[in-house]
């Protein structure tokens, strides 16, 4: 029988550290991705998943820049979750036009590199994982 809330948001944490911890990074950020989203539609009811998903971005972060991706400026939050929750949600995976990069200096250093035509590739360091972490922690 399901209960309501029998899995949490701080469950979902959980279960990427566990992933994280194992090498499985877009298990990882899928799992802290939907936990985003959840604490999303917790505080912001009446807006949509999406704008709620980037309300609780920019309620605590604000860097106002954009990225230029596939003819696109989208905001950090927008990228997150256009490119990577709802592809990992619908497709089961990240599209291959957004990757992971190691910094060997900084694991918490916040980088995003874009590329232009034909590959329009996104890579993002493991620093957007732990600050999504860091997101879901101070919003619990």
């Amino acid at each position: 029988m399901c209960q309501p809330g029998s899995v949490s948001i701080r469950d979902r944490l959980v279960d990427a550290d566990v992933l994280w911890t194992a090498g499985r990074r877009e298990g990882a950020l899928f799992s802290a991705l939907v936990a985003v989203t959840a604490i999303g539609r917790h505080k912001y009811p009446r807006l949509p998943d999406g704008q709620a998903f980037c309300k609780v971005f920019t309620d605590q972060y604000s860097w106002g820049s954009r990225i230029e991706h596939r003819s696109q400026f989208l905001t950090v939050e927008e990228l997150m979750w256009k490119w990577m929750r709802c592809e990992m949600a619908h497709r089961g995976e990240l599209p291959f036009h957004v990757q992971f990069f190691d910094v060997d200096e900084d694991p918490d250093d916040l980088r995003i590199q874009t590329g232009g035509q034909p590959e329009n590739c996104v890579r993002i360091s493991d620093g957007w994982y732990w600050l999504l972490r860091r997101l879901i922690e101070d919003s619990l």
